[in-house]
């Protein structure tokens, strides 16, 4: 019992003596449910601990076991942790056919707490997956089981999850309204674990909202806490807000040792590909051409082995190749984009404007301008990409997008953009460019290629 409490607290260090211990006495008493049980939590603090293959197989053995013991409600729960483990790392199709069965069995059974954890993890598969519809109508049935069996950890999942779906869709406001809500929740059912999560989003929310302050020192706080509790997911989660707020801030150079903290962590990640999608935003972020198209590729290697949502490794891919003088083949991954994400939409005006197609980079940018969902960011490349593209033939609308860009660079401090935007400027009005000199080589290479 003590096992299961630290374990479900993802208190690993605690929890993994305890686990085998009572596997050991299990095997020695021939307690196969016993066993069952204590490899299914030695799992569950496997994947926690960012060791997927020990996961994997104890879960496995977990299963057998319970289908040999014909106990299809301890079957149910195994089968549900065998599905969740491949979420994050695996496949995404092998996760929905494991928790489809773990999902049919509980519902047979009558389990509903079970019904509604398959119900929860088969969202998180949708939501991976890019298909948000899906993942909110999977939510909202995992929700209302909770509601009524009155599981408020059940509930504080879901409503995470909501929130992370909301932030997808940059609903900053109602994401954030989400996180605080789960992470009181959670702060009160005793959890480390879930606030330092949702401290993680919430400072990517105030990274995109442009303030930087804010969003370094919440992901400062939940990455202790993830590094406490030796959990390496919420460490990279933590890393991507952490580390594009240093490079915001004009920290480079701590932002490249978190860079390479992300490397370091994707090498021993197997498939996961987060590690590496931190590492290759970091990278196009920095400027760092050649480097950033090495580790965007490894980070979409990874990711199409999982079938997840590729869309933002692909943009980040386009934009490395920006940076490298290879933009007709930036257009061509681009147009290969399932949706319309304005980060998507912004590369592929830069990409345009690069390879001398004004008119389609321009209407990009003019529907980056327009989305309320796009990030300063997005909005400072795609200004950038339409002064470039104005700029042999239309001067003033050119100096126009260019001032543009500046503004929204001034108006949050991003030192990246505020020299990017600055240089672009002095290109486009003739006067001496002393902002160049401060970017990293592939943004200099992509002033250079536009003006």
């Amino acid at each position: 019992m003590r096992c299961t409490a630290a374990t479900e607290l993802r208190e690993y260090d605690s929890a993994g003596d305890d686990g085998l211990l009572a596997l050991a006495s299990a095997i020695e008493g021939n307690d196969r449910r016993d066993e069952g049980t204590a490899r299914r939590l030695l799992a569950v603090q496997a994947h926690g601990l960012g060791d997927l293959p020990t996961a994997r197989r104890e879960l496995d053995a977990s299963i057998g076991i319970f289908r040999d013991l014909g106990n299809d409600a301890e079957l149910a729960i195994s089968l549900a942790d065998r599905g969740f483990c491949e979420i994050f790392g695996g496949s995404l199709d092998q996760a929905d056919v494991l928790l489809d069965e773990s999902e049919a069995l509980a519902a047979r059974l009558g389990d509903r707490r079970s019904e509604a954890w398959a119900g929860e993890h088969k969202a998180l598969v949708a939501f991976l997956s890019g298909d948000t519809e899906l993942a909110a109508r999977r939510l909202d049935g995992a929700t209302a089981i909770f509601e009524e069996l009155g599981d408020r950890s059940g509930l504080s999942w879901t409503q995470a999850i909501k929130a992370f779906l909301a932030y997808s869709e940059r609903r900053f406001d109602d994401a954030e309204t989400l996180a605080v809500g789960a992470r009181t929740e959670a702060l009160k059912l005793g959890e480390r674990w879930g606030p330092a999560m949702m401290d993680s989003l919430v400072a990517s929310i105030r990274l995109w909202s442009g303030k930087f302050v804010e969003a370094e020192a919440l992901s400062r706080r939940s990455l202790a806490t993830f590094r406490e509790l030796g959990d390496r997911f919420g460490t990279v989660q933590s890393l991507a807000p952490h580390v594009r707020s240093l490079v915001a801030l004009g920290r480079f150079a701590e932002a490249e040792r978190g860079m390479e903290e992300a490397l370091a962590l994707s090498e021993t990640a197997g498939s996961i590909a987060l590690p590496a999608m931190v590492a290759a935003g970091t990278a196009v972020h920095l400027g760092f051409g050649e480097r950033a198209l090495v580790i965007s590729e490894l980070a979409l290697e990874r990711i199409k082995e999982t079938g997840a949502d590729d869309s933002e490794v692909q943009t980040a891919l386009a934009l490395a190749l920006c940076q490298v003088g290879r933009a007709d083949d930036a257009v061509g991954q681009l147009l290969a984009v399932t949706g319309s994400r304005p980060y998507t939409t912004s590369v592929r005006a830069l990409a345009f404007a690069l390879v001398e197609d004004g008119e389609s980079a321009v209407a990009d940018a003019d529907l980056v301008a327009d989305d309320p969902g796009a990030t300063y960011l997005d909005r400072v490349i795609a200004h950038v990409a339409a002064a470039g593209a104005l700029s042999a033939d239309d001067e003033a609308g050119a100096v126009e997008h260019a001032a543009r860009a500046v503004a929204v660079a001034e108006s949050v401090g991003d030192q990246v953009a505020l020299a990017l935007t600055k240089a672009a400027q002095a290109r486009v009005t003739h006067a001496p460019d002393v902002w160049s000199a401060s970017l990293g080589d592939g943004w200099r290479r992509v002033l250079d290629d536009l003006f």
